[in-house]
């Protein structure tokens, strides 16, 4: 929990500096107040922690938060991997005052359950948060309240995609990668020259296999679960009933009968990203085929162009003129949470805190880049970059916290710059072409379906995952017994209830 911190003005400086650092004149009722008491808060991110610069990072951040908010915030890093389990853990055991939360995690299920402070009562507190929101804070509600601030996405590109080595495409003589076809040329030629390691590590795969076979026909309504056809965009229907789910078990066993997927791939943690850069780095794989975008960008680029400088990137975008594009979306995605524990009584403080950091430069690029010239650098034109910083010298920004209009511009090296901007330009024309996501503003209450959520938990693990990688002999008999399970499981009054709330956010529209 928190450590509270008492500081008295005696403390800083002989009794002639207070708390917020301004000089007091003798016989100043302040210089004979009782002393201030400093709370420090403590934050999750994800992440490595930086090798050093975290000192600096610390005594500039208490230097102003100190002064402007009356705290201090201290972070711990929780490596890439388990995070949804550790995660869970910690919020359960209050152990956190600050959380992050995203698709790799179920903190929807916890803000249901209030293990988060409902902030909207607070808003008016954060006026210069609520007035860079443009007023939207409002779609992120659960239950009818805010219980975290959004990251804050503005149009442009760049979502899941796969990192690889352009240099051997061309080497190779293989076509552009732009399809699933040709990206499957890719995996197997790969495969062929790097014959001791699988391409394939991450069961979260069936997912991008997902999206590039079915992703420009169906919208998701609720992840893992149920999907919407694209031209019927409010009718709830099971992605486990549509054919385009089996064309996606159809090519994982193929994957995985072929020795593409890992065999060992359901023993790996939930994220493999950490092992696949390791490799990459090492020249022992020359693809990442899950992740995103922005995370490839800021935690591979550097690191792979130092391990191997000749080695050039290309990147193909499973979204990007395939799934509908519309202008970002204000939702319960990836948010920071104020908890509800020990340290209730400064959760004002808290958000304080994150209007500063999604408000206040200064504060911003602390928190999302480090300390300047130790963990980045800015160029003469403005630009970020990282020459002469060690890789494991990058800060990891606070997960959860990235605007999109705070964001400072990186000077990626090599190729990497064109690609980054050439898709930001071309995302940014798709989402203005294509409008208001018709889910914007949703968020799916399933406060009333605990039990169903922890059956179909048990059937994702012990049914769908083994199926989704490829682990079958028979593929329309597996999935006849995944439809049963979930018929047992409960997932009819799961579809009923998330229909019936979609349709309340019809009407109410």
């Amino acid at each position: 929990m928190a450590l509270m911190l008492g500081i008295s003005t005696a403390c800083s400086n002989s009794g002639n500096t207070n708390v917020g650092g301004e000089p007091t004149k003798s016989g100043n009722t302040a210089a004979t107040e009782a002393p201030k008491e400093i709370v420090e808060l403590k934050a999750i991110t994800m992440g490595s922690e930086p090798k050093s610069g975290l000192d600096n990072f610390y005594k500039q951040l208490d230097e102003l938060t100190v002064k402007d908010l009356g705290i201090k915030v201290r972070f711990d890093f929780i490596p890439w991997g388990d995070e949804k389990n550790q995660i869970s853990r910690a919020i359960a055991a209050k152990e956190y005052d600050l959380y992050v939360g995203g698709v790799w995690s179920n903190f929807t299920d916890f803000a249901a359950k209030n293990a988060f402070a409902d902030l909207t009562p607070l808003l008016s507190k954060v006026p210069d948060l609520v007035e860079h929101y443009k007023g939207a804070l409002d779609r992120v509600k659960i239950e009818g309240k805010v219980f975290g601030i959004p990251q804050y996405n503005k149009p442009g590109g760049g979502s899941e995609g796969m990192l690889y080595r352009e240099d051997l495409r061309k080497k190779w003589g293989l076509p552009e990668i732009n399809s699933l076809e040709t990206a499957e040329q890719y995996l197997y030629k790969a495969k062929e020259e790097y014959q001791a390691t699988p391409m394939l590590n991450d069961k979260r795969f069936a997912n991008n296999l997902w999206t590039m076979i079915a992703g420009g026909k169906y919208l998701t309504v609720a992840a893992e679960y149920a999907v919407a056809p694209v031209d019927d965009p409010y009718k709830v229907i099971s992605m486990y009933d549509t054919p385009e789910y089996k064309q996606v078990i159809e090519v994982a066993k193929k994957w995985y009968d072929d020795g593409i997927v890992d065999h060992d791939v359901l023993a790996a943690q939930g994220n493999a990203t950490a092992e696949t850069l390791e490799l990459m780095k090492a020249d022992q794989k020359p693809l990442e085929f899950n992740n995103h975008l922005g995370a490839v960008s800021s935690n591979y680029i550097n690191p792979l162009k130092e391990a191997l400088p000749d080695s050039e990137y290309g990147w193909y975008d499973y979204f990007l003129n395939n799934v509908p594009s519309y202008m970002p979306k204000m939702s319960a995605g990836s948010m920071t949470f104020i908890s509800v524990g020990a340290n209730s009584q400064y959760v004002e403080q808290a958000l304080k805190f994150i209007e500063k950091a999604h408000t206040d430069q200064t504060y911003y690029n602390l928190l999302s880049y480090g300390a300047l010239d130790e963990n980045y650098k800015v160029d003469a034109e403005g630009f970020i970059n990282y020459d002469g910083i060690p890789t494991d010298n990058v800060k990891p920004a606070w997960t959860g916290l990235n605007d999109g209009y705070m964001n400072l511009e990186v000077n990626y090296p090599g190729e990497w710059k064109d690609i980054y901007d050439n898709i930001q330009i071309e995302g940014a024309k798709l989402a203005e072409a294509g409008g208001t996501d018709p889910y914007e503003g949703f968020n799916f209450d399933t406060s009333s379906l605990a039990t169903e959520l922890s059956n179909l938990e048990t059937v994702k693990t012990q049914y769908i995952q083994p199926l989704a990688v490829g682990m079958t002999n028979n593929i329309d008999g597996d999935l006849a017994k995944v439809q049963k399970q979930l018929k047992g499981a409960g997932f009819d009054a799961y579809l009923t209830e998330l229909q019936k709330q979609v349709d309340a956010f019809v009407a109410a529209k």
